[in-house]
């Protein structure tokens, strides 16, 4: 599947704004890979692809922390201040690889 990555960045920010949670990303993800399973837990955006769970966090403006996790989706790693912490233009490329 071919990615308009400038177009997935321009709703990504309009889903955020400049405080929302990483959860209101579930229909923009959802949207642009229709072969992956996205949902919200709690302010979280939870990403299943075939048996990889990918669990992003927002932590500030344009900062969001993310766990690959295999077989469970769980947030503990993010509830630490564990994972990659990533910016906008960089979690959607995580994204973008995840989602292949």
């Amino acid at each position: 599947m071919s990615v308009d990555g400038k177009k997935l960045r321009e709703e990504a920010r309009a889903c955020l704004g400049k405080d929302r949670p990483a959860g209101e990303l579930v229909d923009c993800v959802a949207r642009t890979f229709s072969d992956l399973e996205v949902y919200r837990e709690m302010d979280d955006l939870i990403i299943k692809g075939g048996s990889r769970f990918l669990i992003v966090r927002r932590v500030g403006a344009d900062r969001f922390r993310t766990s690959e996790n295999a077989w469970a989706p769980t947030t503990n790693l993010v509830d630490f201040g564990g994972g990659a912490e990533r910016t906008l233009d960089q979690l959607i490329n995580e994204i973008s690889v995840f989602g292949r």
